[in-house]
């Protein structure tokens, strides 16, 4: 049974105050609960309605599976169409030492503030089979309930480190291409068997600090008359170059 205490807790994980108090958060719908269930992300609950539970219910071996009525489900769902199912996990801490640049393919996100367009850079990166990013301490949070949900599971397959992108820009021999509107064509360039590709803030683009560490400048050629493109957008042309050449 839910209790009205942990039902308030639930609630309260929308925000990123309390997700980093409790050091938890949610995940939403049938599709993201099967693949944080098939990871090594630790689930402390899973909380389904009863139509769901008849459903799914023989699908999830864990110890706290709890049957929730349909008004809790909408009171601690963050989606304006409440799932039916949702799984809470504790986070998962990832080390600077983890992270290795060597031949291969690494992002670095600059000040991305759009949680959904933090998740579909996840997602991209999932599917070009890139399993690495940093972000800035000031991009927007991983745990964000849009960012686990725009990136449909692929959080659980990429390793996202925040860290100081000068401190490592600093430290790493790896080629890093900061990505902005007047650099070298991608066209031109060679498929690398190793690089960093640096994506910047929506509005602002990549900050001078970072901008002056990058090795090379590049840019996604514009043939129409459109001033820039989505985040996500750029992510995926420019790992589509650089990946498959």
């Amino acid at each position: 049974m839910l209790s009205n205490n942990r039902k308030k807790e639930l609630i309260s994980l929308k925000q990123k105050k309390y997700r980093q108090r409790y050091g938890q958060f949610m995940v939403e719908g049938e599709k993201s609960v099967f693949e944080l269930y098939n990871s090594d992300y630790i689930i402390t609950e899973i909380l389904l309605t009863k139509e769901q539970n008849d459903k799914l219910g023989h699908l999830l071996n864990h110890p706290i599976t709890l049957i929730i009525s349909q008004k809790d489900m909408e009171q601690i769902s963050s989606l304006e169409t409440a799932p039916g199912i949702i799984a809470v996990s504790n986070f998962k801490e990832i080390l600077t030492e983890e992270f290795n640049f060597d031949e291969k393919i690494s992002l670095m996100l600059d000040g991305i503030s759009d949680p959904g367009n933090l998740g579909t850079i996840i997602r991209i990166a999932d599917w070009y089979g890139i399993n690495q990013i940093v972000c800035s301490t000031n991009c927007v949070d991983l745990y964000n309930p849009k960012t686990i949900a725009s990136s449909m599971g692929s959080f659980t397959r990429t390793k996202v480190l925040y860290e100081s992108l000068p401190k490592l820009l600093n430290t790493c021999k790896v080629e890093s291409y900061a990505c902005v509107m007047d650099g070298q064509s991608i066209q031109t360039i060679k498929q690398p068997k190793e690089a960093i590709i640096i994506i910047g803030n929506e509005a602002n683009g990549i900050s001078d600090e970072v901008l002056a560490l990058a090795s090379k400048k590049i840019t996604i050629p514009r043939i129409g008359k459109a001033e820039s493109l989505n985040a996500g957008i750029a992510t995926a042309i420019i790992c589509h170059k650089f990946v498959l050449g």
